[in-house]
């Protein structure tokens, strides 16, 4: 780790710490082919995991699950996810964790067996470790944890095992903890808005093309 904004050695009250002590996982849910069908409900994937980073709406498969499923195996928003498997032999997708930034319009979420959730302990902030996972030093960990040929899987031992150094006093950390959710929810509410304005556009233009609607008298 790099200790250069403090004067390169490790700051007080600092310690190495292992992501298990400050947060606990949950594997996603295993589906059979039969329940994916139209719904109100749908399942976040790896195909949600864009390669150079990033959540994509258009990843979700909208599914009718069985009771099997989980309580803590659905998604909410600023959940945080991580690719536990990849069918690139790059490794492009697995290791990286995002940040459910949009529900995609669908009255609930569920994650699939692909990802794991990663659920913060009491008093530590999920848009702090977010940005902890969203490196390049977990990224680097979580490759040395994969293994597979013709699919890649990352080992379960991954995320737990991953150590950083982190205060013994997390309210230090308030002040950029502050800045994180602030970000992510800018970025959240954009991606809304961003997301209404295609579905209104989507909606009118065929209309505006047909002569349904005409526009040829509002003044501009």
């Amino acid at each position: 780790m790099n200790f250069e904004p403090f004067g390169g050695s490790l700051p007080e009250g600092w310690q190495k710490t292992r992501l298990s002590q400050i947060a606990d996982f949950v594997g996603g849910y295993s589906y059979k082919g039969n329940e994916l069908q139209a719904s109100d409900c749908a399942m976040a994937t790896i195909k949600n995991f864009d390669r150079n980073g990033g959540f994509k709406l258009d990843g979700f498969k909208e599914i009718v699950p069985s009771e099997k499923l989980k309580a803590e195996q659905q998604v909410d928003l600023f959940d945080i996810l991580v690719a536990h498997t990849d069918l690139t032999q790059n490794a492009e997708v697995i290791g990286n964790a995002e940040i459910i930034l949009s529900t995609g319009g669908y009255r609930k979420l569920i994650m699939s067996m692909d990802l794991v959730k990663v659920i913060p302990k009491s008093g530590i902030s999920r848009f702090l470790l977010a940005s902890l996972l969203n490196s390049p030093q977990f990224k680097a960990h979580a490759l040395g944890y994969v293994n597979g040929t013709t699919v890649l899987h990352m080992s379960k031992k991954a995320l737990p095992e991953y150590s950083f150094y982190f205060p013994e006093d997390w309210s230090s950390l308030d002040n950029i903890v502050a800045v994180f959710e602030q970000t992510y929810r800018k970025m959240s509410q954009t991606i809304e808005e961003s997301t209404r304005l295609a579905s209104l556009r989507d909606t009118l233009l065929p209309k505006l093309m047909s002569g349904e609607i005409d526009v040829s008298d509002v003044e501009v």
